[in-house]
C-alpha cells in the first residue's frame, strides 16, 4: 500500500515538474511576443483618441470637399511630406543619441532648430490647405479645430506647475 502511494506521488510530482517547465517555456515565449502586442495596443488607444478628437485628416470629410479640392490637399500633404523627410530622419537620429545618452550641446541646439523648422513647415502647410477651402468650409474647419482642442484638453489636461 505504501509503495503504491509512493509510486502515485512520484508520478504526480513528475507531472507537476514537467508541467511547470512547459509553463515556464510558454510564459517566456509569450513575454517575448508581448512587446509587439503592447505596441499594437498603444497604437489602438492613440487612434481611438485621434478619432475622438476629430480624426486628423479624416475630419476633412465633414467639409464636403470637391474632387479638385481633395486632389489639391493630397498634393500639398505629399509635397510637405517629401520636403520634411530629411529633417525628420535627422531628428530621429538625434533622438536616438538622446536615448543612448550621447547627445552633445551642439546636437541639442540642432534638434531645437529642426523642431522649429518642422513647426514652421506644418504652419505653412496649414495655410496652404486653408487657402484651398471656401469661406464656409474655413468656418466649419475653425469650429472643428476648436472642438478638437477642447476634447484634447479633456483627454489630456495640462499639469499645473508647482507654486
Amino acid at each position: 500500500m505504501f509503495r503504491t502511494r509512493l509510486g502515485i506521488a512520484a508520478v504526480i510530482l513528475g507531472l507537476l515538474m514537467f508541467g511547470a517547465s512547459a509553463l515556464a517555456q510558454q510564459t517566456q515565449q509569450n513575454s517575448n511576443a508581448a512587446a509587439p502586442q503592447q505596441r499594437g495596443a498603444q497604437m489602438r488607444r492613440m487612434m481611438k483618441r485621434r478619432r475622438a478628437m476629430g480624426g486628423g485628416m479624416r475630419g476633412l470629410r465633414q467639409l464636403n470637399l470637391t474632387d479638385q479640392q481633395k486632389q489639391q490637399l493630397r498634393s500639398i500633404r505629399q509635397t510637405q511630406g517629401q520636403g520634411a523627410q530629411a529633417q525628420r530622419q535627422e531628428m530621429r537620429q538625434l533622438m536616438e543619441k538622446r536615448r543612448a545618452g550621447t547627445l552633445t550641446a551642439q546636437d541639442e541646439t540642432r534638434a531645437k532648430e529642426l523642431r522649429q523648422q518642422l513647426m514652421q513647415s506644418r504652419g505653412g502647410v496649414r495655410t496652404q490647405m486653408m487657402n484651398v477651402l471656401t469661406a464656409d468650409q474655413k468656418a466649419k474647419m475653425e469650429e472643428m479645430i476648436k472642438t478638437r482642442r477642447a476634447n484634447h484638453e479633456k483627454l489630456n489636461p495640462r499639469k499645473r506647475p508647482l507654486p
